[in-house]
């Protein structure tokens, strides 16, 4: 598939469509491009190598392991002053297929209000769920042959799953629709439980240059681009290589890069806040302030629980936790999406009008119908370190409380004009008071859930860092945030570097994923999000992918 296109002094090479950028979105528009436009030559060029079949790439239970490999990068924050000035891991995938291939699959859909907020935003009716609803299921090969047709695609390249193989499955559900949480056929449909659904399939990873095809695309791998070129007239005319090659483009370039590459690629080539490219020394052609602004991400805290009866094998580690079927996937089998009361919020809405806050980040989280939160029961102990007294044995499960639309916004900015350096990235997590609302909320909603008469059916207690007390449901604003400060990571799901939006000040790219200020180019990936959407972003990312594509194939003469 990876092609060795041309040497450093070969003269340059054209293609109609040049892509940046060979992760999630990357490969599956270049793939569609070439299906819809059988006659465009397009390239995809990928930073990283072609590792399609690596072992610890399609098999679910070595994925974690990936981040110790060369095909994960870490983009380490800067001192995070809210999380006891810690540096956090940003985790993408660096190899053809980028994090497509190094995530846990998750397969999730936001509320459809997160969707009519952002078409709202942006001013497009194009991005509203019931627009976006059929590049959803063109994507997707749902699990269930009885789920809803108007909701699912049974055709897709993607064949998700729901395994339901674990020996807590009855147990955990019941924790929660005892507690008070609907039963919906997914995450869709608002607050409730829903069947936890990824896309491994047969214990296998589907990840984006494997399952959209790209023999008709010319695909260059291990090649770092270093500039986008823009011509006098601002329009986007090819790239360069680190290696010295220079490939032209005909018709439009399009950055996939992800959310920390693609605002530091436009820097380096003269699209950015003037004050950043004069502190770097790089000639200002665009200005553009809004690009590498508006950084989000999904803060998560995790706690580890003790069983009441590890003997019977009901977590990882146990000996008699065996069958073949629990290390196809995550050991995860429902996912539950919460609405933080409003009253809980409006307050720290309200201080928080100089924290960078929008509509679609401060009062917009009041609206019916939004979810703020993820909780989840794990069947193993997640994120837990040397800390804790938690042995890999089978005695605890964990719990995740995923903070699903925070309103703390951070930025990525340049280290150097020297394009192989990695760009600095600052999330401020956790640094308006409404993050700390809904965090605190959602702790002290797991702890009724596990201390409610189905949940002590199955466990005992919470196991805490050595030196913090447990949190309980009564647990003080203090303790939670003195966990939150000191063990909170994110689910690596970066993005609005790039947002999509109106005008140049407050955004980078228009509804049809064109740069603001630039004629030929575009960015198609996670960076685009104007907002944080209440679901893990792997599915959304691909319905961008296929909306740009038909964009791009209407307009490309």
């Amino acid at each position: 598939m990876a092609s060795t296109l041309g040497s450093a002094d070969e003269s340059t090479v054209a293609f109609d469509i040049i892509v940046v950028g060979g992760g999630t979105a990357g490969c599956a528009l270049a793939s569609r491009l070439s299906q819809f436009r059988p006659t465009l030559s397009i390239a995809l060029i990928e930073r990283g190598p072609d590792e399609t079949e690596h072992h610890q790439v399609v098999n679910p239970q070595a994925a974690p392991l990936l981040p110790q490999t060369n095909l994960v990068v870490d983009y380490k924050t800067s001192s995070q002053t809210q999380l006891d000035d810690r540096n956090v891991s940003n985790f993408a995938g660096r190899l053809l297929s980028g994090s497509s291939a190094a995530n846990y699959g998750a397969w999730m859909r936001a509320p459809a209000s997160d969707y009519d907020l952002w078409a709202q935003h942006v001013g497009d009716p194009q991005w509203n769920y019931q627009n976006l609803l059929p590049y959803f299921r063109r994507t997707e090969h749902h699990y269930d042959i009885q789920g809803d047709k108007k909701q699912h695609g049974f055709e897709g390249p993607i064949h998700t799953t729901s395994r339901g193989v674990y020996p807590l499955r009855e147990a955990v559900h019941q924790i929660f629709t005892k507690s008070g949480f609907r039963d919906i056929p997914d995450t869709s449909a608002g607050a409730g439980v829903a069947p936890w659904v990824e896309n491994w399939r047969d214990g296998n990873r589907q990840h984006s240059s494997k399952v959209f095809g790209l023999s008709s695309v010319q695909v260059i791998t291990n090649a770092l681009v270093t500039q986008i070129v823009l011509n006098g007239d601002k329009v986007a005319t090819g790239v360069k290589l680190a290696d010295g090659r220079h490939l032209r483009a005909k018709k439009e370039v399009i950055i996939s890069c992800g959310a920390h590459k693609t605002p530091q690629l436009l820097m380096l080539s003269g699209i950015g806040p003037a004050e950043e490219l004069r502190k770097n020394r790089i000639e200002l052609l665009v200005n553009s302030p809004a690009v590498g602004s508006n950084h989000f991400d999904h803060l998560s805290l995790h706690q580890a629980w003790k069983l009441r009866h590890p003997e019977r094998g009901l977590a990882a580690g146990s000996p008699a936790f065996n069958r073949p079927e629990y290390g196809q996937g995550f050991p995860v089998e429902w996912i539950a999406t919460y609405s933080v009361p409003s009253s809980a919020l409006s307050k720290s809405l309200s201080i928080a009008a100089s924290d960078q806050v929008s509509l679609l980040s401060s009062q917009s989280h009041v609206f019916p119908d939004r979810t703020h939160l993820g909780l989840l029961i794990a069947y193993a102990p997640i994120n837990v370190n040397e800390d804790y007294d938690v042995p890999l044995d089978g005695s605890h499960v964990s719990s995740g409380v995923l903070l699903f639309q925070p309103t703390s916004r951070g930025s990525i900015t340049l280290t150097s004009d020297n394009p192989i350096a990695e760009p600095v990235v600052n999330p401020q997590y956790y640094s308006t008071l409404a993050d700390k609302e809904m965090l605190r909320s959602g702790v002290r909603r797991v702890a009724e859930l596990m201390e409610s008469s189905a949940g002590r059916e199955i466990l005992e207690h919470e196991t805490p860092p050595r030196g913090m007390p447990a949190l309980t449901s009564s647990a003080s604003d203090e303790d939670i945030d003195a966990r939150a400060r000191a063990y909170s990571e994110v689910w690596h799901h970066s993005g609005g570097t790039t947002a999509m939006g109106k005008d140049i000040l407050t955004s980078v790219v228009d509804s049809q994923f064109r740069v603001h200020g630039v004629q030929g180019l575009r960015v198609v990936d996670a960076g685009a999000l104007p907002a944080p959407i209440s679901a893990t972003p792997q599915a959304t990312v691909y319905a961008m992918a296929e909306v740009a594509a038909d964009l791009i194939s209407k307009s490309v003469s």
